[in-house]
């Protein structure tokens, strides 16, 4: 194998390993900045433990619940979220 064919090799797994960090399972969207908070320009706070059964829930900056929820994925679009197998909150 060339020299340049084991830097290709190389820089392709590196670019995978990266891409299954930044979204675990094939999630779309960012992991959350901290605990509580996700960063300004992907606000939609994604839930995929829910206590409903139901695969993910999703809440909207203004929603009832938004603040007390602690986000395991965020988005910057509801489309990404639905995208994502997840449903609106009804709150």
């Amino acid at each position: 194998m060339s020299c340049f064919s084991k830097i290709t090799v190389l820089l392709a797994v590196a670019v995978l390993l990266g891409a299954s960090r930044a979204n675990p399972q094939g999630h779309r969207g960012v992991s959350p900045q901290d605990v509580w908070t996700c960063p300004s320009s992907y606000p939609i706070k994604g839930n995929f433990t829910t206590y409903s059964g139901e695969p993910c829930i999703y809440h909207m900056p203004r929603g009832r619940f938004y603040p007390k929820t602690n986000p395991e994925r965020c988005y910057a679009a509801e489309d990404d979220a639905q995208k994502d197998g997840c449903r609106r909150s009804k709150r």
